[in-house]
């Protein structure tokens, strides 16, 4: 195993090919920040040349070694007036530079790395989809690339800015006093100490705080979708206390968190204080003896008082790090453990003649390790209706969706027209199928959008006539706004059997070889389904199709019924030849589980 160091080491170098792109900005940023971290040092030294030689009458006076020996005060602070606001411009540029430069840096790397972590997330099969819940996949969007962004532009650039001020402030310290320095020095073990100490437990703390707040939110997202099933039942009590129950988990680890981190800021800071008393104890001895000015013993206490800021800052990125670590692990766990559709080198373009389907001993099993298909074989020649039926668990609806490749067969070959669909390529096999399926989901927008959602370039009198074809045109013409009417989250502003035209249209429109229609009817009124099953009809015409259905209605019409049980394909034929056969299929029909 691993030490911590060297995963987060590892976590960390995960970064460089996005930053890769980047290095001439990031060096311009790095060269401002260096010159930022400088500018405040010679603040003490200008200090220092008014205590020593403005406000005290001396003969010879000196400013940053040049002589001015003969000039009056008033002369010379006028001088140092004009140093230090030409040192608060440059100040105020830098500054500007800097931010400019660091963010650009941080967003255009986080780009990169969202887009790259998006399409990583679009090539997973539904597995994944189906065990993780909504809040963790947002999380890895929106809370961990913020952590990751922070990192960049108020992590590594201030730790190396401040790095920087300290290394320049001890130097400066050193040439002032050594001894003094020493003193100082002595204060760094009781500074590091909290960091190494605490720091593990505060990392701890805030991977939890972020599962916490990753289940808060999916839970959330999950029961808005759903309060109308939670008001049906009267569940609102029984949700409230589940929320209350996963916000004090939050609310708990984000104290936790924030105890640690308390403790952590407090010893520095302590410690800080510590050494600022020493200094003024000491220089004070100091200034008693010939060997220290009061100007520069202020010179020497404001140094130091400007090594308080830096390291401040330090301990809070050490909270930043902390974060932006638990999240680049995070998605970095998220990219190992989750396996993309792999395209076959040399995949070919799917080649349609006559759609033929033919499943040659074909197995799947989900992660949990129960075989849901064992061994299935037939065939479907091209045009076909294909009614799949089955008690629940039979396999129907896994079965569909290898054909799309939404799963991986782990054995056997699925072949469309003698091609095996894991030789050719994804985009030209999902381009040739449509899908209508129980639960229709349309995305927030326009109707036009989502029926022209699978062929965005369609013209108008396309989606028109899509629209016809699914039943669909008089509804939509009946608002006032016609296609262009919001559909609502969800589709939430139309009624279920709405929903469902809109999603045959959008299969019209694609004008697919292969047709999947999984309970395309089951969760509408009559009315609607009358009107449901006559656009139906028209889209099944020419084409291959899999109706997974419960209704006679529609099995009886199927050119062929293939009866499902344990995986296994246990009666095919017509309805005619299966109910004369008096076996799995008829007792499905006595059962009512085909009404």
């Amino acid at each position: 195993m691993n030490p911590p160091g060297a995963s987060r080491t590892h976590d960390l170098a995960t970064l460089r090919p996005y930053m890769r792109p980047h290095y001439l900005l990031i060096g311009g940023a790095i060269v401002v920040s260096l010159l930022l971290a400088v500018v405040d040092v010679p603040l003490p030294y200008f200090i220092r040349h008014i205590i020593d030689d403005v406000l005290r009458t001396r003969t010879r006076r000196q400013l940053f070694g040049f002589d001015f020996t003969g000039i009056d005060p008033v002369t010379l602070l006028n001088v140092i007036f004009g140093l230090l606001v030409a040192n608060a411009l440059v100040k105020g540029v830098l500054v500007y530079f800097q931010r400019i430069m660091t963010e650009r840096v941080g967003q255009r790397v986080v780009y990169d790395l969202r887009k790259d972590l998006f399409g990583h997330l679009q090539g997973l099969n539904l597995i994944y989809f189906r065990d993780s819940s909504t809040g963790q996949v947002m999380l890895r969007f929106i809370g961990d690339i913020q952590a990751v962004l922070d990192l960049i532009t108020d992590g590594i650039m201030r730790v190396l800015m401040d790095t920087t001020t300290i290394l320049v402030i001890l130097t400066c310290l050193l040439v002032m006093n050594v001894h003094m320095t020493l003193v100082t020095l002595c204060f760094v073990p009781l500074y590091v100490w909290p960091f190494v100490r605490w720091n593990p437990r505060i990392r701890e703390a805030s991977h939890d705080a972020r599962n916490a707040r990753a289940q808060l939110s999916g839970n959330l997202q999950e029961k808005v979708a759903g309060i109308g099933v939670v008001k049906a039942f009267g569940q609102e009590p029984r949700e409230q206390e589940l929320f209350e129950r996963m916000s004090a988990d939050v609310r708990d680890h984000s104290i936790r968190r924030a105890v640690w981190s308390g403790k952590l800021n407090g010893a520095a800071q302590a410690s800080i204080a510590l050494c600022a008393a020493f200094v003024l104890y000491q220089g004070a001895l100091f200034t008693m003896k010939p060997g220290m000015t009061r100007g520069q013993l202020m010179a020497f206490y404001v140094l130091v008082a400007l090594l308080f800021g830096p390291l401040r800052r330090i301990a809070r990125v050490s909270e930043t790090y902390q974060n932006a670590m638990v999240s680049l692990e995070r998605i970095n766990d998220f990219v190992r453990t989750t396996s993309r559709h792999q395209e076959r080198s040399g995949s070919q373009t799917l080649r349609i003649a006559r759609a033929d389907v033919a499943f040659e001993n074909v197995k799947f099993c989900y992660p949990e390790g129960h075989p849901v298909l064992d061994g299935l074989t037939f065939e479907v020649a091209g045009g076909q209706v294909v009614a799949l039926v089955g008690p629940n668990g039979a396999g129907k609806t896994t079965l569909v969706s290898l054909i799309p490749r939404f799963f991986e067969a782990d054995g056997g070959r699925i072949l469309i027209d003698g091609q095996d669909i894991r030789e050719v390529s994804l985009r030209s096999l999902r381009e040739r199928i449509g899908i209508v399926s129980q639960e229709t989901l349309l995305f927030s927008g326009t109707i036009r959008q989502n029926i022209a959602y699978g062929r965005p370039d369609a013209t108008e009198e396309e989606i028109v006539e899509a629209a016809r074809v699914a039943n669909a045109l008089d509804f939509i013409l009946a608002h006032r706004r016609g296609l262009d009417r919001k559909v609502g989250e969800r589709g939430a502003k139309l009624s279920g059997g709405q929903r469902q035209r809109i999603a045959i249209a959008r299969a019209v429109l694609r004008d697919p070889s292969i047709l999947i229609l999984d309970e395309a009817t089951s969760n509408v009124d009559s009315e609607s389904e009358a009107l449901i099953r006559e656009a139906l009809n028209r889209l099944m015409e020419g084409r291959t199709t899999f109706v997974v259905a419960h209704r006679i209605s529609t099995v009886q019409r199927a050119d062929l019924i293939v009866v499902l049980e344990d995986g296994r394909v246990v009666e095919r034929g017509t309805h005619g030849e299966l109910v004369g056969r008096n076996g799995h299929y008829s007792r499905l029909c006595n059962e009512q589980l085909i009404v």
